[in-house]
Protein backbone atom coordinates (compact mmCIF):
# COMPACT_ATOMS: atom_id res chain seq x y z
CA UNK A 1 0.00 0.00 0.00
CA UNK A 2 1.30 3.49 -0.88
CA UNK A 3 2.44 5.51 2.15
CA UNK A 4 0.62 8.77 1.46
CA UNK A 5 2.03 10.59 4.49
CA UNK A 6 5.62 9.68 3.63
CA UNK A 7 5.27 10.95 0.06
CA UNK A 8 3.44 14.07 1.20
CA UNK A 9 6.27 15.02 3.56
CA UNK A 10 8.92 14.33 0.94
CA UNK A 11 7.19 16.76 -1.37
CA UNK A 12 6.71 19.52 1.23
CA UNK A 13 9.82 19.11 3.44
CA UNK A 14 8.00 17.60 6.47
CA UNK A 15 5.49 20.44 6.55
CA UNK A 16 2.76 17.90 7.32
CA UNK A 17 4.64 15.62 9.71
CA UNK A 18 1.89 16.08 12.32
CA UNK A 19 -0.77 14.54 10.07
CA UNK A 20 -1.81 10.89 10.19
CA UNK A 21 -3.81 8.97 7.60
CA UNK A 22 -7.13 7.86 9.17
CA UNK A 23 -8.91 6.17 6.26
CA UNK A 24 -9.41 6.10 2.51
CA UNK A 25 -12.82 5.56 0.95
CA UNK A 26 -12.71 4.65 -2.75
CA UNK A 27 -15.98 4.13 -4.64
CA UNK A 28 -17.69 4.88 -7.95
CA UNK A 29 -18.06 8.58 -7.01
CA UNK A 30 -14.41 9.21 -6.25
CA UNK A 31 -11.83 8.97 -3.52
CA UNK A 32 -12.15 10.55 -0.05
CA UNK A 33 -8.99 10.67 2.07
CA UNK A 34 -9.31 11.59 5.76
CA UNK A 35 -6.36 12.80 7.85
CA UNK A 36 -6.00 13.18 11.61
CA UNK A 37 -4.28 16.22 13.10
CA UNK A 38 -3.29 16.78 16.77
CA UNK A 39 -5.64 18.58 19.16
CA UNK A 40 -2.77 21.01 19.85
CA UNK A 41 -3.36 22.52 16.37
CA UNK A 42 -6.46 24.70 15.98
CA UNK A 43 -7.37 23.96 12.36
CA UNK A 44 -5.88 23.13 8.94
CA UNK A 45 -6.00 26.30 6.88
CA UNK A 46 -7.63 26.38 3.44
CA UNK A 47 -4.29 26.92 1.66
CA UNK A 48 -2.90 23.70 3.13
CA UNK A 49 -6.10 21.83 2.29
CA UNK A 50 -5.88 22.88 -1.36
CA UNK A 51 -2.15 22.16 -1.50
CA UNK A 52 -2.61 18.59 -0.20
CA UNK A 53 -5.65 17.89 -2.40
CA UNK A 54 -3.95 19.12 -5.59
CA UNK A 55 -0.79 17.15 -4.87
CA UNK A 56 -2.65 13.90 -4.20
CA UNK A 57 -4.75 14.31 -7.34
CA UNK A 58 -1.54 14.53 -9.35
CA UNK A 59 0.47 11.95 -7.37
CA UNK A 60 -2.14 9.18 -7.30
CA UNK A 61 -3.14 9.68 -10.95
CA UNK A 62 -6.67 8.45 -10.35
CA UNK A 63 -9.42 8.87 -12.92
CA UNK A 64 -11.75 9.89 -10.09
CA UNK A 65 -11.82 13.15 -8.17
CA UNK A 66 -10.07 13.27 -4.79
CA UNK A 67 -11.59 14.93 -1.75
CA UNK A 68 -9.55 15.56 1.40
CA UNK A 69 -11.00 15.76 4.91
CA UNK A 70 -9.38 16.58 8.27
CA UNK A 71 -10.38 15.34 11.71
CA UNK A 72 -8.98 16.60 15.01
CA UNK A 73 -7.49 13.89 17.26
CA UNK A 74 -9.08 14.71 20.63
CA UNK A 75 -7.50 13.03 23.67
CA UNK A 76 -10.53 12.47 25.86
CA UNK A 77 -9.92 9.91 28.64
CA UNK A 78 -13.25 8.14 28.20
CA UNK A 79 -12.81 8.06 24.44
CA UNK A 80 -9.40 6.39 24.81
CA UNK A 81 -10.77 3.79 27.25
CA UNK A 82 -13.64 3.11 24.84
CA UNK A 83 -11.14 2.35 22.08
CA UNK A 84 -9.13 0.06 24.41
CA UNK A 85 -12.32 -1.91 25.12
CA UNK A 86 -13.05 -1.96 21.38
CA UNK A 87 -9.60 -3.48 20.83
CA UNK A 88 -10.49 -6.39 23.11
CA UNK A 89 -13.88 -6.83 21.43
CA UNK A 90 -12.22 -7.20 18.03
CA UNK A 91 -8.88 -8.86 18.80
CA UNK A 92 -9.02 -10.53 22.24
CA UNK A 93 -12.58 -11.68 22.83
CA UNK A 94 -11.41 -14.21 25.41
CA UNK A 95 -10.22 -11.39 27.68
CA UNK A 96 -13.37 -9.32 27.28
CA UNK A 97 -15.07 -10.67 30.46
CA UNK A 98 -12.16 -9.23 32.46
CA UNK A 99 -12.18 -5.81 30.77
CA UNK A 100 -14.35 -2.82 31.77
CA UNK A 101 -14.18 0.87 32.69
CA UNK A 102 -13.50 -0.24 36.27
CA UNK A 103 -10.07 -1.72 35.52
CA UNK A 104 -8.74 0.69 32.86
CA UNK A 105 -7.38 4.18 33.49
CA UNK A 106 -6.23 6.80 31.00
CA UNK A 107 -4.37 10.04 31.72
CA UNK A 108 -2.55 12.42 29.39
CA UNK A 109 -0.37 15.51 29.33
CA UNK A 110 0.17 17.26 26.01
CA UNK A 111 0.53 14.32 23.59
CA UNK A 112 1.81 11.79 26.14
CA UNK A 113 -0.87 9.28 27.18
CA UNK A 114 -0.61 6.67 29.95
CA UNK A 115 -3.03 3.74 29.76
CA UNK A 116 -3.13 1.27 32.66
CA UNK A 117 -5.02 -2.05 32.49
CA UNK A 118 -5.50 -4.00 35.73
CA UNK A 119 -5.90 -7.81 35.46
CA UNK A 120 -5.92 -10.50 38.12
CA UNK A 121 -3.07 -12.89 38.72
CA UNK A 122 -4.36 -16.02 37.01
CA UNK A 123 -5.16 -14.14 33.79
CA UNK A 124 -1.77 -12.40 33.77
CA UNK A 125 -0.05 -15.77 34.07
CA UNK A 126 -1.50 -16.79 30.69
CA UNK A 127 -0.51 -13.63 28.82
CA UNK A 128 2.46 -12.43 26.86
CA UNK A 129 2.03 -8.89 28.22
CA UNK A 130 4.79 -7.40 26.02
CA UNK A 131 3.05 -8.59 22.86
CA UNK A 132 -0.36 -7.48 24.16
CA UNK A 133 0.91 -3.97 25.00
CA UNK A 134 2.39 -3.65 21.53
CA UNK A 135 -0.90 -4.72 19.89
CA UNK A 136 -2.95 -2.25 21.95
CA UNK A 137 -0.55 0.58 21.15
CA UNK A 138 -0.69 -0.21 17.43
CA UNK A 139 -4.50 -0.24 17.56
CA UNK A 140 -4.75 3.12 19.37
CA UNK A 141 -2.30 4.74 16.98
CA UNK A 142 -4.84 4.24 14.18
CA UNK A 143 -7.31 6.60 15.86
CA UNK A 144 -5.23 9.13 17.84
CA UNK A 145 -2.14 11.24 17.43
CA UNK A 146 -0.33 10.66 20.72
CA UNK A 147 2.60 8.92 22.38
CA UNK A 148 1.03 5.95 24.14
CA UNK A 149 2.52 4.18 27.14
CA UNK A 150 0.60 0.96 27.91
CA UNK A 151 0.95 -0.77 31.30
CA UNK A 152 -0.66 -4.08 32.29
CA UNK A 153 -0.75 -4.31 36.07
CA UNK A 154 -1.73 -7.06 38.48
CA UNK A 155 -4.70 -6.08 40.63
CA UNK A 156 -5.41 -7.25 44.15
CA UNK A 157 -7.30 -10.44 43.24
CA UNK A 158 -5.46 -13.47 44.64
CA UNK A 159 -5.25 -16.97 43.25
CA UNK A 160 -6.52 -19.33 46.00
CA UNK A 161 -4.52 -22.34 47.11
CA UNK A 162 -7.46 -24.63 46.29
CA UNK A 163 -10.73 -23.82 44.57
CA UNK A 164 -13.78 -25.20 46.34
CA UNK A 165 -16.84 -26.49 44.49
CA UNK A 166 -20.18 -27.74 45.73
CA UNK A 167 -20.53 -31.52 45.87
CA UNK A 168 -24.07 -31.40 44.49
CA UNK A 169 -24.70 -29.37 41.35
CA UNK A 170 -28.23 -28.13 40.49
CA UNK A 171 -29.38 -30.23 37.54
CA UNK A 172 -31.19 -28.78 34.53
CA UNK A 173 -34.06 -30.89 33.30
CA UNK A 174 -33.22 -29.90 29.73
CA UNK A 175 -29.60 -31.11 29.79
CA UNK A 176 -28.81 -34.51 28.23
CA UNK A 177 -26.75 -36.63 30.63
CA UNK A 178 -25.18 -40.09 30.82
CA UNK A 179 -23.44 -42.34 33.35
CA UNK A 180 -19.77 -42.88 34.20
CA UNK A 181 -18.19 -44.81 37.09
CA UNK A 182 -15.90 -42.87 39.47
CA UNK A 183 -12.65 -44.71 40.23
CA UNK A 184 -10.71 -42.15 42.29
CA UNK A 185 -11.09 -38.52 43.42
CA UNK A 186 -8.09 -36.50 42.20
CA UNK A 187 -9.15 -33.01 43.30
CA UNK A 188 -12.09 -32.49 45.66
CA UNK A 189 -14.80 -34.92 46.71
CA UNK A 190 -17.90 -36.46 45.15
CA UNK A 191 -19.32 -35.09 41.92
CA UNK A 192 -23.09 -35.46 41.66
CA UNK A 193 -25.12 -35.83 39.36
CA UNK A 194 -24.19 -37.17 35.88
CA UNK A 195 -22.09 -35.35 33.23
CA UNK A 196 -23.55 -33.44 30.30
CA UNK A 197 -22.45 -33.97 26.70
CA UNK A 198 -19.56 -31.67 25.70
CA UNK A 199 -21.20 -31.12 22.31
CA UNK A 200 -24.24 -29.57 24.05
CA UNK A 201 -22.19 -26.79 25.67
CA UNK A 202 -22.72 -23.80 23.38
CA UNK A 203 -22.30 -20.81 25.70
CA UNK A 204 -20.78 -19.81 29.08
CA UNK A 205 -22.24 -21.71 32.02
CA UNK A 206 -21.38 -22.12 35.72
CA UNK A 207 -21.01 -25.36 37.71
CA UNK A 208 -20.90 -27.68 34.69
CA UNK A 209 -20.18 -31.42 35.01
CA UNK A 210 -18.37 -32.86 31.98
CA UNK A 211 -16.56 -36.10 31.26
CA UNK A 212 -14.01 -36.84 28.57
CA UNK A 213 -10.67 -38.35 27.66
CA UNK A 214 -7.59 -36.33 28.64
CA UNK A 215 -5.37 -35.19 25.74
CA UNK A 216 -2.61 -32.62 25.16
CA UNK A 217 -1.82 -32.07 28.86
CA UNK A 218 0.73 -29.31 29.54
CA UNK A 219 2.07 -28.02 32.85
CA UNK A 220 2.99 -24.34 33.07
CA UNK A 221 4.30 -22.15 35.86
CA UNK A 222 4.32 -18.49 36.81
CA UNK A 223 5.77 -16.39 39.63
CA UNK A 224 3.39 -14.69 42.06
CA UNK A 225 4.15 -10.96 41.97
CA UNK A 226 2.29 -9.64 45.02
CA UNK A 227 0.79 -10.63 48.36
CA UNK A 228 1.99 -13.09 50.98
CA UNK A 229 2.97 -15.60 48.28
CA UNK A 230 5.03 -13.06 46.29
CA UNK A 231 8.03 -14.72 44.66
CA UNK A 232 6.55 -18.21 44.91
CA UNK A 233 6.19 -20.40 41.85
CA UNK A 234 2.63 -21.57 41.07
CA UNK A 235 1.43 -24.15 38.54
CA UNK A 236 -1.49 -24.55 36.21
CA UNK A 237 -2.39 -27.21 33.65
CA UNK A 238 -3.89 -26.84 30.20
CA UNK A 239 -5.40 -29.83 28.43
CA UNK A 240 -8.35 -31.00 26.33
CA UNK A 241 -11.34 -33.16 27.22
CA UNK A 242 -12.61 -35.15 24.25
CA UNK A 243 -15.83 -37.15 23.95
CA UNK A 244 -17.83 -38.23 20.88
CA UNK A 245 -15.44 -36.34 18.57
CA UNK A 246 -16.11 -33.10 20.46
CA UNK A 247 -13.31 -31.35 22.33
CA UNK A 248 -13.22 -28.54 24.89
CA UNK A 249 -10.15 -26.59 26.06
CA UNK A 250 -9.50 -26.86 29.81
CA UNK A 251 -7.50 -24.93 32.45
CA UNK A 252 -6.87 -26.06 36.03
CA UNK A 253 -4.98 -23.79 38.47
CA UNK A 254 -3.32 -26.23 40.79
CA UNK A 255 -2.45 -26.04 44.48
CA UNK A 256 0.84 -27.74 45.46
CA UNK A 257 -0.97 -30.59 47.22
CA UNK A 258 -2.45 -31.79 43.93
CA UNK A 259 0.50 -31.35 41.54
CA UNK A 260 1.73 -34.93 42.01
CA UNK A 261 -1.70 -36.37 41.19
CA UNK A 262 -2.02 -34.17 38.12
CA UNK A 263 1.48 -35.07 36.89
CA UNK A 264 0.76 -38.81 36.83
CA UNK A 265 -2.51 -38.54 34.87
CA UNK A 266 -1.91 -40.17 31.48
CA UNK A 267 -3.26 -39.21 28.09
CA UNK A 268 -6.62 -40.86 27.35
CA UNK A 269 -7.49 -41.10 31.05
CA UNK A 270 -11.26 -40.69 31.38
CA UNK A 271 -11.97 -37.74 33.71
CA UNK A 272 -15.12 -36.51 35.41
CA UNK A 273 -14.89 -32.80 36.22
CA UNK A 274 -16.76 -29.84 37.69
CA UNK A 275 -16.03 -26.28 36.57
CA UNK A 276 -17.22 -23.12 34.86
CA UNK A 277 -17.35 -22.69 31.09
CA UNK A 278 -16.21 -19.21 30.02
CA UNK A 279 -14.68 -17.60 26.97
CA UNK A 280 -10.94 -18.28 27.16
CA UNK A 281 -8.05 -16.12 26.00
CA UNK A 282 -8.33 -17.51 22.47
CA UNK A 283 -11.98 -16.52 22.22
CA UNK A 284 -13.14 -20.15 22.41
CA UNK A 285 -15.28 -21.63 25.17
CA UNK A 286 -12.90 -22.86 27.86
CA UNK A 287 -13.56 -25.11 30.86
CA UNK A 288 -12.09 -23.63 34.09
CA UNK A 289 -11.94 -26.76 36.26
CA UNK A 290 -12.49 -26.92 40.04
CA UNK A 291 -12.81 -30.67 40.77
CA UNK A 292 -11.44 -33.75 39.01
CA UNK A 293 -12.10 -37.48 39.40
CA UNK A 294 -10.71 -40.44 37.48
CA UNK A 295 -13.57 -42.41 35.85
CA UNK A 296 -14.44 -45.39 33.66
CA UNK A 297 -17.24 -45.74 31.08
CA UNK A 298 -20.56 -47.36 32.01
CA UNK A 299 -22.17 -49.93 29.77
CA UNK A 300 -24.38 -48.09 27.29
CA UNK A 301 -28.05 -48.78 27.94
CA UNK A 302 -30.47 -49.74 25.17
CA UNK A 303 -32.15 -46.34 25.52
CA UNK A 304 -28.89 -44.53 24.81
CA UNK A 305 -28.02 -46.92 22.00
CA UNK A 306 -31.30 -46.27 20.26
CA UNK A 307 -30.95 -42.51 20.62
CA UNK A 308 -27.26 -41.87 20.03
CA UNK A 309 -25.93 -44.99 18.32
CA UNK A 310 -24.91 -43.09 15.19
CA UNK A 311 -23.00 -40.49 17.23
CA UNK A 312 -20.96 -43.20 18.99
CA UNK A 313 -20.09 -44.89 15.68
CA UNK A 314 -19.36 -41.72 13.70
CA UNK A 315 -16.10 -41.53 11.79
CA UNK A 316 -14.68 -38.42 10.16
CA UNK A 317 -15.18 -38.51 6.41
CA UNK A 318 -14.80 -34.89 5.24
CA UNK A 319 -11.52 -33.01 5.57
CA UNK A 320 -11.99 -29.33 4.61
CA UNK A 321 -9.35 -27.66 2.43
CA UNK A 322 -7.60 -24.40 3.21
CA UNK A 323 -8.08 -21.94 0.35
CA UNK A 324 -5.31 -19.49 -0.63
CA UNK A 325 -5.88 -15.96 0.66
CA UNK A 326 -7.00 -13.84 -2.27
CA UNK A 327 -4.70 -11.01 -3.32
CA UNK A 328 -5.96 -7.56 -2.42
CA UNK A 329 -6.51 -5.63 -5.63
CA UNK A 330 -7.75 -2.29 -4.31
CA UNK A 331 -5.15 0.41 -3.94
CA UNK A 332 -6.18 0.96 -0.34
CA UNK A 333 -6.82 -2.63 0.81
CA UNK A 334 -9.99 -4.32 -0.48
CA UNK A 335 -10.60 -6.07 2.85
CA UNK A 336 -11.58 -2.84 4.59
CA UNK A 337 -14.42 -2.21 2.10
CA UNK A 338 -16.74 -4.69 3.82
CA UNK A 339 -19.09 -3.68 6.59
CA UNK A 340 -19.05 -4.93 10.19
CA UNK A 341 -21.28 -7.94 9.42
CA UNK A 342 -18.65 -9.41 7.10
CA UNK A 343 -15.56 -8.22 8.99
CA UNK A 344 -16.65 -9.19 12.52
CA UNK A 345 -18.22 -12.61 11.85
CA UNK A 346 -17.28 -16.08 10.67
CA UNK A 347 -19.83 -17.19 8.08
CA UNK A 348 -20.35 -20.63 6.51
CA UNK A 349 -22.09 -20.35 3.14
CA UNK A 350 -23.42 -23.74 1.96
CA UNK A 351 -25.51 -25.44 -0.70
CA UNK A 352 -26.84 -28.97 -1.15
CA UNK A 353 -27.94 -31.15 -4.04
CA UNK A 354 -30.74 -33.65 -3.48
CA UNK A 355 -32.73 -36.41 -5.18
CA UNK A 356 -35.86 -34.23 -5.13
CA UNK A 357 -37.68 -31.37 -3.45
CA UNK A 358 -39.38 -33.06 -0.46
CA UNK A 359 -37.15 -33.44 2.66
CA UNK A 360 -39.46 -36.15 4.01
CA UNK A 361 -39.00 -38.47 1.03
CA UNK A 362 -35.87 -37.24 -0.80
CA UNK A 363 -32.17 -37.43 0.13
CA UNK A 364 -29.03 -35.27 0.03
CA UNK A 365 -26.46 -36.30 -2.59
CA UNK A 366 -23.90 -33.51 -2.18
CA UNK A 367 -23.03 -30.71 0.22
CA UNK A 368 -20.59 -27.91 -0.54
CA UNK A 369 -19.61 -24.90 1.56
CA UNK A 370 -17.06 -22.15 2.06
CA UNK A 371 -16.04 -20.41 5.26
CA UNK A 372 -15.71 -16.61 5.21
CA UNK A 373 -13.54 -15.27 8.03
CA UNK A 374 -13.19 -11.49 8.50
CA UNK A 375 -13.78 -10.74 4.84
CA UNK A 376 -11.79 -13.59 3.27
CA UNK A 377 -12.86 -17.00 1.95
CA UNK A 378 -10.53 -19.32 3.88
CA UNK A 379 -11.81 -22.92 3.74
CA UNK A 380 -13.78 -25.30 1.50
CA UNK A 381 -16.03 -28.16 2.61
CA UNK A 382 -17.22 -30.52 -0.13
CA UNK A 383 -18.53 -34.08 -0.19
CA UNK A 384 -20.87 -36.42 -2.02
CA UNK A 385 -23.27 -38.55 0.05
CA UNK A 386 -24.63 -41.93 -0.94
CA UNK A 387 -28.45 -42.00 -1.00
CA UNK A 388 -30.36 -45.15 -0.13
CA UNK A 389 -32.36 -44.96 -3.36
CA UNK A 390 -31.32 -44.33 -7.01
CA UNK A 391 -31.14 -40.71 -8.20
CA UNK A 392 -34.04 -39.93 -10.60
CA UNK A 393 -32.94 -39.45 -14.21
CA UNK A 394 -34.28 -35.88 -14.46
CA UNK A 395 -32.30 -34.95 -11.33
CA UNK A 396 -29.14 -36.49 -12.79
CA UNK A 397 -29.61 -34.36 -15.91
CA UNK A 398 -30.05 -31.19 -13.79
CA UNK A 399 -27.21 -31.69 -11.28
CA UNK A 400 -24.89 -33.89 -13.39
CA UNK A 401 -24.57 -36.16 -10.34
CA UNK A 402 -25.00 -39.82 -11.29
CA UNK A 403 -25.48 -43.00 -9.26
CA UNK A 404 -21.94 -44.04 -10.22
CA UNK A 405 -20.48 -40.81 -8.75
CA UNK A 406 -22.03 -41.46 -5.33
CA UNK A 407 -21.66 -45.25 -5.28
CA UNK A 408 -18.72 -45.17 -2.87
CA UNK A 409 -19.55 -41.88 -1.10
CA UNK A 410 -19.93 -41.74 2.72
CA UNK A 411 -23.34 -41.89 4.34
CA UNK A 412 -25.04 -38.54 4.85
CA UNK A 413 -25.10 -38.92 8.67
CA UNK A 414 -21.28 -38.87 8.78
CA UNK A 415 -21.09 -35.94 6.35
CA UNK A 416 -23.61 -33.90 8.34
CA UNK A 417 -21.80 -34.54 11.63
CA UNK A 418 -18.52 -33.34 10.09
CA UNK A 419 -20.35 -30.28 8.71
CA UNK A 420 -21.87 -29.67 12.16
CA UNK A 421 -18.40 -29.66 13.79
CA UNK A 422 -16.88 -27.50 11.05
CA UNK A 423 -19.64 -24.86 11.17
CA UNK A 424 -19.85 -24.54 14.98
CA UNK A 425 -19.93 -20.93 16.12
CA UNK A 426 -20.45 -19.60 12.58
CA UNK A 427 -23.39 -17.86 10.97
CA UNK A 428 -25.00 -20.18 8.39
CA UNK A 429 -25.86 -18.65 5.04
CA UNK A 430 -26.90 -19.81 1.59
CA UNK A 431 -29.32 -19.05 -1.23
CA UNK A 432 -32.95 -19.80 -0.28
CA UNK A 433 -31.72 -22.09 2.51
CA UNK A 434 -34.62 -21.32 4.86
CA UNK A 435 -37.17 -22.78 2.44
CA UNK A 436 -35.05 -25.66 1.17
CA UNK A 437 -31.49 -26.58 2.26
CA UNK A 438 -31.95 -26.16 6.01
CA UNK A 439 -34.99 -28.44 6.04
CA UNK A 440 -32.91 -31.31 4.60
CA UNK A 441 -29.94 -30.60 6.89
CA UNK A 442 -32.03 -30.42 10.05
CA UNK A 443 -33.94 -33.63 9.22
CA UNK A 444 -30.69 -35.63 9.06
CA UNK A 445 -29.28 -33.82 12.12
CA UNK A 446 -32.37 -34.60 14.21
CA UNK A 447 -32.05 -38.30 13.35
CA UNK A 448 -28.56 -38.43 14.86
CA UNK A 449 -29.21 -36.24 17.92
CA UNK A 450 -27.67 -33.01 16.64
CA UNK A 451 -29.23 -29.56 16.69
CA UNK A 452 -28.04 -26.75 14.43
CA UNK A 453 -28.66 -23.61 16.52
CA UNK A 454 -26.45 -21.28 14.44
CA UNK A 455 -27.66 -17.83 13.47
CA UNK A 456 -29.02 -17.96 9.89
CA UNK A 457 -28.81 -15.32 7.16
CA UNK A 458 -30.56 -16.25 3.89
CA UNK A 459 -28.70 -14.55 1.04
CA UNK A 460 -31.84 -14.51 -1.11
CA UNK A 461 -33.49 -12.28 1.49
CA UNK A 462 -30.43 -10.00 1.47
CA UNK A 463 -30.75 -9.73 -2.34
CA UNK A 464 -34.47 -8.94 -2.11
CA UNK A 465 -33.75 -6.16 0.41
CA UNK A 466 -31.03 -4.64 -1.77
CA UNK A 467 -31.45 -2.06 -4.52
CA UNK A 468 -30.52 -4.58 -7.22
CA UNK A 469 -32.76 -4.23 -10.27
CA UNK A 470 -33.32 -7.68 -11.77
CA UNK A 471 -36.12 -9.53 -13.52
CA UNK A 472 -36.01 -12.56 -11.17
CA UNK A 473 -34.18 -13.76 -8.08
CA UNK A 474 -32.49 -16.88 -9.44
CA UNK A 475 -28.88 -17.20 -8.27
CA UNK A 476 -27.55 -17.11 -11.83
CA UNK A 477 -29.44 -13.87 -12.54
CA UNK A 478 -28.10 -12.21 -9.37
CA UNK A 479 -24.52 -13.33 -10.07
CA UNK A 480 -24.68 -11.90 -13.59
CA UNK A 481 -26.21 -8.60 -12.40
CA UNK A 482 -23.34 -8.14 -9.93
CA UNK A 483 -20.68 -8.91 -12.55
CA UNK A 484 -19.64 -12.14 -10.81
CA UNK A 485 -19.15 -15.66 -12.18
CA UNK A 486 -21.02 -18.93 -11.58
CA UNK A 487 -19.41 -21.98 -13.20
CA UNK A 488 -21.19 -25.34 -13.43
CA UNK A 489 -24.41 -24.33 -11.68
CA UNK A 490 -26.35 -26.92 -9.65
CA UNK A 491 -23.18 -28.34 -8.15
CA UNK A 492 -23.07 -27.68 -4.43
CA UNK A 493 -19.61 -26.15 -3.97
CA UNK A 494 -19.86 -23.91 -7.05
CA UNK A 495 -23.27 -22.59 -5.97
CA UNK A 496 -22.01 -22.04 -2.40
CA UNK A 497 -18.93 -20.15 -3.58
CA UNK A 498 -21.00 -17.94 -5.90
CA UNK A 499 -23.46 -17.26 -3.07
CA UNK A 500 -20.59 -16.24 -0.78
CA UNK A 501 -19.42 -13.76 -3.42
CA UNK A 502 -22.94 -12.32 -3.69
CA UNK A 503 -23.24 -11.97 0.11
CA UNK A 504 -19.87 -10.20 0.34
CA UNK A 505 -20.59 -7.93 -2.64
CA UNK A 506 -23.90 -6.78 -1.12
CA UNK A 507 -22.20 -6.06 2.22
CA UNK A 508 -19.52 -3.74 0.88
CA UNK A 509 -19.36 -0.32 2.46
Amino acid sequence: MIDIIENLNKKFDNKYKNLKLLNVMYDSFGCTITFLFPYTIDEIDSQSRNEIENYLQEFLSLNKSIKVKFKKSFLDEKLIINEVIEFFKINKKGLLPYISFDNITSTYKDLDVDVKIYLNQDILSLLDDIELKSEIKEFLNKFFIANFNIEIIENEDKLPENIEADDIIPISSKARRYNVNVIKHIVGGDIIPKPEYIEDIKKPKTSVILSGFLTNKNKKTFIVKKGKHAGEEKSFYTFNLKNNNTTIDCIYFCGKTHEKDMDILDDLSLLLCVGDVKFGLNGKLTYYIKKISLASPCEITEEIKNKDDIIYKHKKVVFPDLLPRSAQTNLFDEKQNYNEFIMNNNIVVFDIETTGLDPDTCEITEIGAVKVEHGEVTERFSSFAKPKNPIPLEVQELTHITDEMVAFAPRIEDVIQDFYEWSKGCILSGYNIINFDLKFIKKVANNIGLKFDNEVVDTMIVVRQSNLRIGNYKLGTVVKALGLTLNDAHRAFNDAYATAQVLMELNKK
